[in-house]
């Protein structure tokens, strides 16, 4: 392992996620979060002549995987998921994964990945060669280490050309995804201690504009990792105690 003043390489990685995740933490989940720079092409080609490259399939939407690049932190191969309406639309970026090289995991993923009329949406995860060298270093149960990495739910209408980004709360350890307009998970009060309460938080959006409202906070304590949604009616624990809570679209 290569070491540089005193540090081993993999120790220099988290601690470089770390700063960055702290920020994060810091500003808490945004309505207008970032995504990690990716290539947005949009005109990769018609869209069912990509049909051998296919992830995912319905009657209107095709998402399709391309290699195109290298992960800068792991070394590896890093693909682009592109995502267009069938038969002839034009495909959009949606999502990257990258795989590891050597002892490193990849540092980026999409994951979750749902199709529903002409929206689509998955969970785009940054951080994770991070998080992974944290563990090694500082142990598995250092509370730090949750926040290296930092989960996206994307959002992207094919027929609007309209798209939303919505970070989760840092270390965040559960989400639901309704595609009749809202979103919600559960994270640490306090991201930085490991015996900490969960607080649940959510926020609605409208499906075809995909503008949303305001992050609310729903409820906080022992929160089981259970949610999900069943139209807009969020259902989740608390102390064992099934709740639920009808929210409403913008």
């Amino acid at each position: 392992m290569l070491h540089v003043e005193g540090y081993s390489a993999r120790t220099l990685l988290w601690r470089v996620g770390l700063v960055l995740a702290s920020v994060a933490a810091f500003v808490g989940p945004s309505s207008a979060s970032a995504l990690v720079r990716t290539p947005m092409s949009r005109h990769v080609g018609v869209c069912n002549s990509h049909r051998s490259q296919a992830l995912k399939t319905t009657r209107q939407v095709l998402v399709w995987e391309k290699r195109t690049g290298t992960d800068p932190i792991s070394f590896g191969p890093l693909s682009t998921l592109y995502a267009c309406l069938r038969p002839a639309g034009a495909s959009i970026a949606i999502g990257q994964d990258s795989e590891g090289s050597g002892d490193t995991v990849g540092n980026v993923g999409t994951s979750d990945l749902s199709i529903r009329g002409a929206l689509v949406s998955d969970l785009f995860t940054t951080g994770l060669a991070s998080r992974e060298a944290c563990s090694i270093s500082e142990g598995p149960s250092d509370p730090l280490c949750a926040t290296v990495s930092t989960d996206t739910v994307r959002l992207f209408n094919l027929l609007t050309h309209r798209s939303l980004r919505q970070r989760l709360a840092a270390a965040d350890v559960d989400y639901a995804y309704s595609p009749a307009g809202a979103i919600a998970w559960e994270a640490p009060t306090n991201p930085q201690t490991a015996a900490t309460p969960l607080m649940l938080q959510a926020v609605s959006f409208d499906p075809s504009r995909l503008t949303e409202g305001r992050i609310e906070t729903l409820d906080t304590g022992a929160l089981g990792l259970s949610l999900r949604f069943t139209g807009l009616r969020l259902h989740w624990t608390n102390a064992g105690q099934p709740k639920s809570l009808v929210l409403s679209s913008q």
